[in-house]
């Protein structure tokens, strides 16, 4: 050989050595924090041995001869698969982010540091009884035996690069506040009424109290509710269900004249109010869900069938963790899913009742405006006396900073003041009329914020309960207890019964309907305590023998109570009504999962008759009859939002231009993309609806043509045509083949990592883009937002369909995947089926799980 040679052979040697160094540095860097599922290992404090049986698809399902020791593996497994998750989020919870973050992130803690979650889960965990508690406990001794010792790195890929970063990420120990404040960071973004005050009226301040009242259009006559006005009398009696009801109209409000002249202020509601939702649920505007239970004389088999699709804003991980838990001390078997960081399941069932849960949405936010004494800031009105605020101090942690970032906290008797957010500010120092007080009767004001969620509430007491319930009575008792955020239940049974309960602490107001802020200082305007839960709506057994839930209001108008002004407008729920109507006596978990998978749009019903018959005016700038073909698709159309639909890209961006061209003429640019609930899907559909019965509404009139009034028909063909164009931009190629899966998409983004703006990173975190049916408020959810057209943005997070002839036999499935570690198999494992609305196996007795490939782990005591 050749000296040449030979260096050449050795060149080759040391890339190979070093392509092999780096592939396997490579290989255990970005999997050493993968969990072992094998094996045994030793935990301090368990009672007894525990067995971790994982199946196919990674979820565990934990066996423990002691309740405690169950929790105590929970909180073990949830830290092996998702401590990262577990970590953001606690952080969120306690206003932290910055410490890790740095700036990027401090606006949100502020917020949250002033909202004051870590003292009130203090509060309630010291206030809880003594089982729920015990369960606290435990899970925080689990979550805490697999990250005592283990450095960063050993936790997750995304420990391990802040660590590279420099980032000094010190590992605290879990306590039990970190699993309650996560549930306020849930009330925060499943109760949106806040930013919809605020918008409302800077909506009215924009086009007037005519153009706003037809944007908030009544709910419709033929949309239905959740519980009827006969079935509201059957269990609460005339005098509830008949009552005469609440003002439902913002006209009705007494508040509303008190604040003429806050509305009319100059640089009053000029701008975004608090944090983006999504601090928890992912973003996406009108977060909502669907959840139905049909009973045994409508079921193949005479049982009941449960199904539940929470629509969640998209993100990576998963916001659900599947789990069976099954506790030989207490006979308890449960499973569903949870969340990492908190014990127990939050949807499922155990070996008597099932349940599921779609957003109530109650307005239990009301903004307050406070006259503060002009000679000292740290006091308000009360009546006719300035009284003092609380005030605390609060020291943020920024990651880049020498010194913390101090905030002055100020708290009326209505709640913290959140004008002295810097996003609020503007807010602040606008007169409202009223009886003068102080020397000069001068007063400046600001906002602050009463909100259920800033009391000491017992949600997670009811989630423990719920897990254990055995019948309709238990179960109701368990819900009871759900204060904050409140949802409806559904509920099945292996006795063949179903029902349903509204909960939650809704208050009950002396005046107005809590659309408007109201005058902080007048005891009118307070809240006298919360509707008792035993005038609630609820159903058990209805005559129908089936019960709906999207989100759409639960009651008629007659009934006693406000339980809110903002809901869904009833798209879903009519459809899924529908459905299961013309299943007629024969439905089984097929017919259901076909429900799950309905595209269907309804609201195409309503406009093709303006739609279809308008006359082909081509627009000479396109292709040769392209109008007359885009006309003749959407007439062949079945109406199914399918993925490779031309007829569903049409509509869509049809109706997107549509509501951009009735709207955003009139209303601001920096309202329209600041407020998340005026471009919220079932809103905007509701109010196009509504116009086109009124073909002379101001709002068809395009205000930059002063010289002309356009009308309905002018506005519908003038919005076709821009959708083709824009489809011409989009597509090359005909209309007719055109597909909707090339723009309706769905990217999975990891919740921290995945907008780094770094393409290494992003690719490594996230996934997607993947193609999905579906779109704005049909059953099968996949909504994008009116601001970004046309990727997804609120999707069903998880679909569970609970067959009570046979809970072996009962079907799930969520977006992602269990696992939160990106190279983990399980942590896309689940995306494919999800897309295509096809299922996984749900094995809730040992049997039917042991005959399977299980991964066994053994939790033994240790000293």
């Amino acid at each position: 050989m050749t000296v040449g040679k030979r260096i050449l052979v050795a060149v080759a040697v040391v890339l190979v050595i070093n392509i092999v160094g780096a592939t396997t540095a490579f290989f255990i860097v970005t999997r050493r924090a993968h969990p072992k599922t094998r094996g045994e290992i030793t935990l301090t404090g368990l009672d007894a041995p525990v067995e971790v049986l994982r199946d196919e698809n990674g979820i565990p399902h934990i066996y423990a001869e002691t309740t405690h020791d169950m929790y105590v593996a929970q909180g073990y497994v949830h830290a092996q698969d998702r401590f990262w998750q577990m970590e953001f989020w606690r952080r969120i919870g306690a206003g932290r982010l910055s410490e890790l973050l740095g700036e990027a992130t401090l606006s949100t803690d502020v917020f949250l540091r002033t909202m004051g979650f870590t003292e009130l889960a203090r509060q309630e965990y010291e206030a809880m009884a003594p089982g729920p508690r015990i369960a606290l406990d435990a899970y925080a001794r689990g979550v805490n035996a697999y990250i005592r010792d283990r450095k960063p790195g050993r936790l997750s890929l995304e420990h391990g690069l802040l660590a590279l970063q420099g980032v000094d990420v010190e590992i605290e120990p879990w306590k039990p506040e970190h699993t309650l404040t996560w549930l306020k960071i849930m009330s925060y973004d499943l109760g949106q009424n806040l930013q919809t005050e605020l918008d409302t009226l800077r909506l009215v301040r924009a086009v007037g109290t005519e153009l706003a009242a037809e944007y908030f259009p009544a709910y419709q006559d033929d949309m239905p509710y959740i519980v009827n006005e006969a079935e509201l009398e059957r269990h609460l009696g005339a005098e509830l269900a008949g009552a005469g009801g609440w003002a439902p109209t913002a006209a009705a409000d007494p508040g509303a004249a008190a604040l003429t002249a806050a509305a009319a202020a100059d640089g009053a509601f000029v701008g975004g109010a608090m944090p983006p939702h999504g601090l928890a649920f992912g973003r996406g505007p009108g977060l909502g869900s669907n959840s139905w239970v049909i009973g045994g004389s409508r079921t193949a088999d005479g049982m009941p069938i449960l199904a539940n699709d929470p629509h969640l804003g998209i993100q990576m991980p998963s916001i659900w963790y599947q789990v069976g838990l099954h506790s030989a001390e207490e006979d308890l078997d449960v499973a569903g899913f949870s969340f990492a960081g908190a014990p127990g399941v939050i949807v499922g069932h155990n070996n008597r009742i099932g349940w599921g849960v779609t957003n109530l949405a109650p307005d239990v936010q009301d903004v307050y405006i406070e006259q503060i004494n002009p000679e000292n800031p740290a006091e308000y009105r009360v009546g006719e006396r300035w009284r003092e605020m609380d005030v605390r101090i609060e020291r943020i942690a920024v990651a880049g900073r020498e010194e913390p970032h101090v905030i002055r906290v100020r708290e009326t008797r209505n709640g913290p003041v959140i004008t002295d957010l810097a996003s609020n500010a503007r807010f602040r120092g606008f007169g409202v009329e009223g009886p003068a007080i102080g020397a000069e009767g001068l007063a400046s004001t600001e906002l602050s914020l009463r909100w259920t969620a800033l009391e000491p509430n017992r949600t997670f007491e009811s989630v423990y309960r719920l897990n254990r319930a055995g019948n309709f009575e238990e179960f109701r008792d368990a819900v009871s207890l759900f204060d904050v955020p409140a949802q409806n239940f559904v509920y099945a049974d292996v006795d063949g019964n179903i029902g349903y309960q509204a909960p939650g602490r809704i208050p009950i107001r002396r005046n107005g309907t809590g659309r408007l802020p109201a005058p902080g200082w007048d005891d009118d305007y307070q809240w006298e305590g919360y509707i008792p839960f035993e005038e609630l709506p609820y159903l058990y057994n209805p005559e129908k023998d089936y019960i709906v839930t999207a989100n759409n209001p639960v009651a008629p108008d007659g009934y006693a109570h406000l339980i809110n002004t903002e809901f869904n407008h009833g798209y879903r729920a009519r459809r899924i009504v529908d459905l299961i109507e013309e299943g007629g006596t024969s439905i089984d978990v097929a017919a259901v999962e076909a429900m799950h998978a309905d595209s269907f749009n309804i609201l195409f019903e309503e406009l093709s008759p303006f739609l279809l018959d308008m006359e082909a005016r081509e627009d000479p700038e396109s292709p040769g009859g392209e109008l007359s073909e885009a006309l003749e698709v959407l007439r062949a159309w079945d109406g199914r939002m399918g993925r490779e639909s031309a007829g569903a890209a049409v509509f869509a961006m049809f109706f997107q231009h549509l509501v951009e061209n009735l709207f955003l003429d009139q209303i601001p640019g920096e309202l329209w993309e600041g407020s998340s609930r005026l471009s919220e899907g079932s809103r905007v559909q509701s109010t196009v609806e509504s116009l086109l019965s009124r073909p002379r509404s101001g709002w068809w009139d395009d205000v930059r043509t002063p010289e002309i009034r356009e009308t309905r028909e002018d506005i519908i063909p003038r919005a076709l045509e821009a959708a083709l164009a824009e489809g011409r931009r989009i597509f090359d190629a005909p209309v007719s083949q055109w597909q909707w899966g090339e723009i309706h998409i769905a990217e999975f983004r990891n919740q921290s990592l995945g907008e780094s703006g770094i393409g290494v990173i992003e690719r490594i975190f996230n996934r997607g883009p993947v193609a999905l049916d579906g779109g704005m408020q049909q059953v099968l959810s996949a909504d994008w937002d009116m601001r970004e057209p046309y990727e997804v943005s609120l999707l069903s997070s998880m679909r569970q369909i609970l067959d009570f002839s046979d809970l072996d036999t009962s079907q799930n499935v969520q977006t992602t995947g269990q696992s939160g570690h990106p190279f983990h198999r399980h942590y896309d494992s689940m995306i494919d089926d999800w897309a295509a609305v096809d299922y996984q196996p749900h094995y809730f007795t040992r049997d039917a799980l042991e005959a399977t490939d299980v991964r066994r782990l053994e939790l033994v005591p240790g000293e």
